[in-house]
């Protein structure tokens, strides 16, 4: 089975501000889960975050970003079970029962030799030409993944577009995901397992 991406991109605000990667990766994590007998999209992603947290968005403005926190209760107001991983065996053992995975990443930092979405490599092209510096920061992000017998490893970075060429997940080996996991580990200094949570459908 394909992994389903959840585009943030249907959900640019003024200025072109993009937000919402936390309840686009959420939405996508609990479809897997749901085997897609529930198909939230992220905008239901949005407003179940919304509903869950009680933080109301502004439009235009850069406000929207997630804790893992935030995206277990957003989870559980989709319908499913969240919760913190407990080590990367728990990552790999859940998803092999069929759990869908959120991950917290410094995108595109210590990333391994991974297909990255268009509109991230139009971001890239942006900053070579303004200031390199932001290419080498990369930027917080959240971003989904899954495990099927027949597909593999998939990881959903919600800056696809979910349709056409990048409509499901890219395919990548369990060692590329905990790499893109641990990302994040200059800013929290956490390991790989630290930056998932474990979506499960009731």
């Amino acid at each position: 089975m394909k992994f389903k991406v959840k585009s943030q991109l249907d959900h640019v605000e003024k200025g072109g501000i993009l937000d919402d990667c936390g309840p686009s990766s959420t939405a996508a994590a609990v479809a897997w889960a749901s085997k897609y007998t529930v198909d939230p999209s992220a905008g239901d992603g949005i407003k179940a975050k919304a509903k869950a947290t009680g933080f109301v968005e502004k439009e235009g403005v850069s406000d929207n970003g997630s804790s893992l926190g935030d995206l277990i209760k957003t989870a559980k107001e989709l319908g499913a079970k969240a919760r913190y991983a407990k080590s990367w065996d728990d990552v790999v053992i859940s998803s092999h029962r069929g759990a869908g995975l959120i991950i917290w990443v410094q995108q595109a930092v210590d990333y391994p030799a991974v297909e990255i979405s268009e509109w991230h490599k139009k971001w890239q092209n942006y900053w070579i030409k303004k200031d390199k510096k932001h290419i080498a920061q990369g930027y917080g992000h959240m971003t989904a993944a899954a495990w099927d017998a027949v597909d593999g490893w998939q990881w959903a970075c919600p800056t696809r577009k979910g349709k056409g060429n990048e409509k499901f997940g890219v395919v990548v080996t369990e060692e590329q995901l905990k790499q893109i996991a641990g990302s994040k580990k200059k800013q929290t200094g956490g390991a790989p397992h630290k930056h998932v949570v474990i979506v499960e459908w009731k």
